[in-house]
């Protein structure tokens, strides 16, 4: 009987450890030490995502390099915008998550993308 309670402990315990080693597992977040390191970081936690939080990470950040910009023309005129990517914002979202960088997008972006339903 104490062999089948023990045995129930040690089994208890390997299962609480395997449940708070996943629930404690980290969101991937950006490594803005260097613009390649930025880009291997956004490539890693593009990799974690659903398809549709793919989109949304795209989009926010697509929305963050083209904050303050007033039109296609204005982009089009602007080096800086032609390649539009994850370094070129890295400052601003060195250590975020994909939510924290979609947060960030939706408080401080002054573009709008309207995504049509996938069908």
């Amino acid at each position: 009987m104490s062999s089948n309670v023990l045995m129930s402990l040690v089994l208890a315990s390997l299962l609480a450890g395997c449940a708070t080693t996943a629930s404690t597992a980290q969101s991937p977040r950006i490594d803005a030490t260097s613009v390649v390191a930025a880009e291997d970081s956004y490539r890693a936690m593009m990799d974690t995502l659903s398809p549709e939080k793919q989109r949304q990470l795209a989009l926010a950040m697509l929305a963050l390099n083209l904050r303050g910009v007033g039109s296609a023309y204005e982009a089009m005129k602007n080096p800086d915008l032609q390649s539009l990517s994850i370094g070129r914002i890295k400052d601003d979202v060195n250590g975020m998550t994909a939510d924290e960088i979609i947060a960030l997008a939706a408080r401080t972006s002054t573009v709008k993308f309207e995504v049509p339903a996938r069908q």
